[in-house]
């Protein structure tokens, strides 16, 4: 007896009445209420022990699954059985295909279930354990995504019997003209594996490339993303990041700043530098004590010594750097102060030119006089005689 057959069964031993096929109906609706609120509660322990998606998933496939269940039921207790064996019998799939149906159903969730598990693992050596870095997480995400999705895929043209080298034919001309249009992108994302077993930085670490000094504060398999002091946020391509010069600040864990400042030529240069030195030491516990801070001869000015003030910052920071050097050149100013040490300020020296030479007047050009003008050089003859 087939399952169509025992339905018939059902009905010609229930369900005569209306009143018997509304109870029935109601009954069935209250099932699925209960049903669901069961399905939706035991959502809760198992979100704690297994990640939200996959129990998200395993909710709404219970709750398909029952309301498949419901509407067969329905049709039992309404006596529209017929129909349903009318669309199933026009649909005509044979056992083998059905087969195949339930097989790729179940490679599907296969890899779902597998994705999940590989990545829960790579969420419990990222936190747990500390193994890897969260830009070696993010990487090997997209990884596992990519190669359980490849095999499940494989498996799939096998299972319905299809030649994979046939579509890789048409896959690899299609493949050649979209890594042409696409070459930057392939070229970010060989990069972005580049970066992945190359570690040059982590996220968090304080860098400078391509001109963009900032943290770091995401890596992708494409792009890197820094925020700069200006607050902006800059996403620059992995394979700029491995082409250009990369310098990073943080991975010494210090960092040595110099700041120049000038003294008068008439200033003692070591009792100078023995202040300098002292007010830097005794500043605070940022500035590291090995190496220790030390001030050095740098050049001659146009207006006095130039010296240089060395010191490390510990785990160092943009906020730690500017803090430590502003809070150092307070104490140095207030201690060269103290000891009458004078920075001085620029100075010009102007020395006047004792005049010589000779007159370079022009005798050829006109006077004014009270009587009028008259050219210079001519002479005015007043003999008193006619001429």
């Amino acid at each position: 007896m087939n399952v169509f057959e025992y339905a018939k069964e059902l009905q010609r031993a229930y369900f005569h009445t209306l009143g018997e096929q509304l109870l029935g109906t109601v009954v069935l609706f209250g099932l699925l209420a209960v049903a669901g609120e069961a399905i939706r509660r035991a959502g809760r322990p198992l979100k704690r022990r297994y990640s939200s998606r996959l129990t998200e998933a395993t909710q709404a496939g219970a709750v398909a699954l029952l309301t498949v269940g419901v509407v067969l039921a329905l049709a039992v207790v309404w006596h529209v059985t017929g129909f349903v064996e009318y669309l199933v019998k026009s649909a005509s799939v044979t056992r083998f295909e059905a087969a195949r149906v339930l097989i790729t159903i179940a490679v599907l969730v296969i890899a779902y279930l597998l994705i999940r598990l590989i990545n829960r693992s790579i969420d419990r050596l990222s936190e747990e354990y500390d193994a890897i870095t969260d830009h070696q997480s993010e990487v090997a995400y997209h990884v596992a995504d990519v190669g359980v999705s490849v095999f499940a895929f494989m498996g799939l043209l096998v299972i319905w019997g299809i030649d994979p080298g046939q579509l890789f034919v048409g896959a690899g001309v299609l493949g050649a003209v979209l890594g042409y249009a696409a070459r930057d992108t392939l070229g970010a994302i060989t990069a972005g594996f580049v970066l992945l077993f190359s570690r040059p930085f982590r996220v968090g670490d304080w860098i400078e490339v391509d001109g963009h000094e900032g943290v770091v504060r995401d890596v992708t398999i494409v792009n890197t993303k820094i925020r700069t002091f200006d607050d902006e946020h800059v996403l620059i391509p992995n394979n700029e990041v491995t082409s250009n010069p990369l310098i990073n600040r943080s991975e010494n864990d210090r960092y040595r700043v110099d700041i120049e400042m000038s003294v008068d030529y008439d200033t003692d240069l070591d009792r100078a530098m023995a202040v300098a030195t002292e007010s830097m030491e005794d500043h605070d516990d940022r500035i590291r004590e090995v190496p220790s801070p030390r001030t050095v001869l740098k050049r001659f000015a146009d207006s006095g010594i130039v010296l240089e003030l060395r010191f490390w910052v510990d785990k160092p920071s943009a906020r730690r750097v500017w803090a430590s050097k502003t809070g150092v050149i307070q104490s140095v100013k207030t201690a060269f102060d103290r000891e009458g040490i004078t920075i001085p300020f620029p100075q010009r020296t102007l020395n006047a030119r004792a005049e010589s030479g000779f007159d370079v007047t022009d005798r050829g050009a006109p006077e004014r006089t009270d009587s009028g003008t008259r050219a210079r050089g001519s002479t005015t003859a007043t003999d008193g005689g006619e001429n």
